[in-house]
């Protein structure tokens, strides 16, 4: 059975996951939707070691709320990004983290809903019987500023 290696809660505005950025890649990513930027802001927290790796992004209305942002500045006439709505996407999420770390060999975005964390508990050890030694689980809340992450290492079943 999987066990958490590493835990780091953290919470930031704007300004402060855009600082964190700065700080561990020496600039903010372009391009990045605010919901991307808080999920990487949080995932450079943990210390990832070397081995194959799985992520597992986490959210209840995280792509939900960029997608409906998207929407609103499209049908207010408003100036949207080139590429609003793609990096409203989990795969854009999932890709911009996973570039930070190349171990990482699978990813998935899921609903952060009452069944989460059973679910990516469940992942986590189908994973470890494939050969992924850690996972790396995050559970990402615009709303609420909040970037949880949590290093899983897989175990035998």
């Amino acid at each position: 059975m999987s066990h958490i290696l590493q835990q780091c809660r953290n919470t930031f505005d704007d300004a402060g996951a855009r600082a964190r950025l700065r700080e561990r890649l020496g600039s903010v990513p372009r391009r990045l939707g605010g919901w991307t930027e808080l999920a990487l802001a949080g995932a450079l927290s943990i210390d990832m070691p070397a081995g194959p790796a799985g992520l597992i992004l986490g959210s209840a209305l995280g792509p939900v709320n960029e997608t409906i942002g998207v929407l609103h500045d499209v049908l207010s006439a408003a100036p949207t990004m080139p590429f609003g709505f793609m990096q409203s996407q989990p795969a854009i999420s999932l890709s911009v983290i996973a570039a930070q770390w190349p171990q990482i060999v699978r990813s998935t975005c899921v609903v952060r809903d009452e069944g989460f964390e059973r679910y990516a508990a469940q992942l986590a050890d189908d994973w470890a019987r494939d050969g992924v030694e850690y996972t790396l689980l995050g559970l990402v809340d615009a709303d609420t500023g909040q970037s949880d992450w949590a290093l899983l290492a897989g175990g035998a079943i």
